[in-house]
């Protein structure tokens, strides 16, 4: 078998941190939805919420009291995303996937360096691959967690309207 040279070991070594940077992305997008989907749930059982619904039951003529418990909800919501936010920006699987970044921008860069124009050119390939990979990772995250904000929003709406006859 022949030996590898430097340069493959190296190639092979960016393009392990970024599929791994790939992976650690991808659950941190998994980890917004799960949050998002937890907080929109744990806003439907929150007291306001049920009170907000009782109140568009019983209150058909109150329409000032139900519309006063469906703001109440409303900041309840949006205090109740806020955490969630929170929860996924210091999960283990964001802190995770910072790492593998770095790992992959470090190994790019050490692959650059190694002598040989073809190398190096393979190595910059790769990194910005890496990258581009990383951000598409990122943006398809943004867009599943704005998604689930938005459907909770909705939701909400939802209620206030009903609130409101």
């Amino acid at each position: 078998m022949a030996r590898k040279t430097k340069a493959a070991k190296q190639v092979q070594d960016v393009k392990k941190h970024a599929s791994a940077t790939a992976r650690g992305v991808q659950a941190v997008g998994k980890k917004a939805v799960d949050t998002a989907r937890a907080t929109a749930k744990e806003v439907a059982s929150t007291r306001d919420a049920k009170k907000a619904k009782k109140q568009a039951r019983v209150a058909a003529g109150a329409v000032k009291a139900a519309a006063g418990a469906a703001g109440v909800l409303a900041r309840t919501a949006a205090k109740k995303a806020s955490e969630g936010a929170k929860k996924v920006a210091s999960s283990k699987e964001v802190k995770g996937a910072r790492g593998s970044a770095k790992k992959a921008t470090k190994a790019g860069k050490k692959a650059a360096k190694t002598t040989g124009a073809v190398v190096k050119e393979r190595g910059r390939k790769v990194a910005k691959e890496a990258s581009a990979r990383s951000q598409s990772a990122v943006t398809a995250a943004r867009k599943r967690s704005g998604t689930a904000t938005k459907k909770a929003r909705s939701k909400v709406e939802q209620t206030k309207k009903k609130v409101r006859g």
